[in-house]
């Protein structure tokens, strides 16, 4: 009876799990605009050599869909970050031609079902998992 009861907590803790990770997003498609490069905060999530705080502008294709979003008062201004969450160095900046003023293909995301992060911007053109990370 004791292992009848602790494999069906177990199936059931999977069962939770598993569905919190089930997240649904609307996607609004567009493009991000680099609108400053500058010198990262000391005391945010940073590659090691020179890191860079970089600001986008999201804008949709069909600047109507933006009456549409679900999460209204989140910003389509964003910051632009490598991996798991790093401010990139310049040198990784350089590697992937961005500089202030250039245009990417990128997507809003929001939540419609799940606990997952609420808004995410997703680039298309450029990929922010760099292999080398902050190298």
């Amino acid at each position: 009876m004791e292992r009848m009861i602790s494999t069906l907590l177990i199936l059931s803790l999977m069962s939770c799990h598993k569905n919190n990770n089930q997240c649904s997003y609307v996607r609004y498609e567009g493009k991000a605009v680099i609108i400053s490069i500058e010198t990262a905060p000391l005391n945010e999530n940073n590659c090691l050599t020179n890191p860079k705080k970089v600001l986008f502008t999201f804008i949709p294709n069909d600047l109507a869909v933006r009456n549409n979003y679900i999460f209204k008062n989140w910003s389509d201004t964003s910051s632009m970050t490598i991996n798991a969450g790093s401010n990139p160095s310049q040198q990784i900046l350089d590697s992937l031609n961005i500089s202030v003023g250039g245009e990417f293909r990128c997507n809003r995301q929001e939540i419609t079902q799940g606990t997952c992060t609420p808004v995410i911007f997703q680039f298309e053109d450029v990929d922010l998992n760099v292999a080398s990370g902050c190298r």
